[in-house]
């Protein structure tokens, strides 16, 4: 299957000598070198420190031109410095930089119980390796986040995968309000993604689906084979936005490009990363192959170097309009089936 690298740094993403890295996650190597150990998750420090090596260098880069040109005050270059990434000092204000206050929630909606009860059992689940969300405090301001999250959009009121994202954007902008803020925001834009019924997440699975099919023709011909449908796959890709799927540090440079551009980028990544890996993917033979196949992508060199994956996803030939279109298409096309499924229990009955 795909070659992997077990011990690859799943939330880590400072330097390797680091102990914790800016956002809170510990280092989960010891201090011990590894050079002569080829034990897998020994080959995932050594992967890692390979990759820094080159990326360090990006970084330094990076900031340079930031430091020079500031493109914050330049909106015709600012685009194209955030896709080659955000300098982490700089993540903060970028990202909020289209954030506006939240408003007045509904005072005549009270959150219901049941949500309130699923967002304190996912709190203790949130990045358990981190050192500023293992506070009581810092647990507190998590779960009054999601609570805000269910009091201004009640249509979603809670989701599983939604407290990541909290978490992450509290470590980002390590300002509870602020990042509140930034999160109504966001959701609120993708509200249909989360809603009961997953409408949403349905319905842009299905346009993953149609431009897969012009670009994967066998990967699209294998789930025909195995009569799997694509959901099974990636729905915690849409829904989490990728954390937990990808490295933390390609996780970042993906929401550098989400929050700016859109959701065109939740389908660049996702047609990339199939593109990229689909001759080795195609090989499975049984959907639980397929399964574990997926779940190797995160792991892989190609989804560790975050610049290349960014890169490549750039100049997939996908825009939002073709987003829209295929979004608007789908629903139709849904709409005409349930029609018609409901008009044949009509005839029937």
């Amino acid at each position: 299957m795909i070659p992997t690298m077990d011990g690859v740094a799943w939330h880590f993403t400072g330097p390797p000598g680091c102990e914790v890295d800016d956002l809170g996650f510990k280092r989960p190597w010891d201090n011990h070198g590894c050079a002569a150990s080829d034990t897998p998750f020994e080959l995932g420090q050594l992967a890692y420190e390979e990759f820094w090596m080159e990326y360090c260098q990006i970084l330094i880069r990076r900031q340079k031109r930031w430091d020079q040109i500031d493109p914050r005050r330049n909106p015709k270059c600012l685009r194209r410095f955030i896709h080659k990434g955000i300098p982490h000092v700089l993540r903060k204000d970028i990202w909020l930089r289209n954030s506006p206050p939240r408003g007045t929630p509904d005072p005549n909606y009270t959150v219901p119980f049941e949500v309130v009860e699923s967002i304190r059992k996912d709190l203790q689940r949130t990045f358990p390796d981190n050192i500023f969300l293992s506070t009581t405090t810092s647990r507190n301001a998590l779960g009054r986040m999601l609570f805000h999250l269910a009091h201004h959009v009640p249509l979603i009121g809670y989701c599983q995968g939604l407290n990541f994202v909290a978490g992450l954007i509290l470590l980002v902008v390590k300002d509870e309000n602020r990042a509140t803020d930034l999160l109504i925001s966001q959701v609120s834009k993708r509200q249909e993604m989360y809603d009961p019924k997953l409408s949403g997440l349905r319905r842009d699975i299905r346009v993953l689906h149609a431009l897969l099919w012009s670009r994967c023709e066998k990967f699209c011909n294998l789930l025909d084979e195995l009569n799997i449908g694509l959901e099974l796959f990636v729905t915690k890709w849409f829904v989490c936005w990728y954390v937990e799927v990808l490295p933390m540090e390609t996780v970042l440079r993906i929401w550098d490009c989400l929050f700016y551009d859109g959701d065109v980028w939740l389908f660049r990544i996702a047609v990339r990363l199939i593109r990229e890996h689909q001759n080795i993917l195609i090989r499975a033979k049984t959907i639980d192959q397929l399964i574990q196949a997926f779940n190797d992508l995160g792991k892989t060199a190609y989804a560790l170097n975050c610049h290349r994956l960014l890169a490549d996803a750039k100049f997939e030939p996908i825009d939002q309009n073709l987003v829209d279109k295929l979004r608007a298409s789908e629903e139709l096309d849904y709409d005409e089936m349930e029609s018609e499924e409901a008009s044949d229990k009509l005839t029937k009955t």
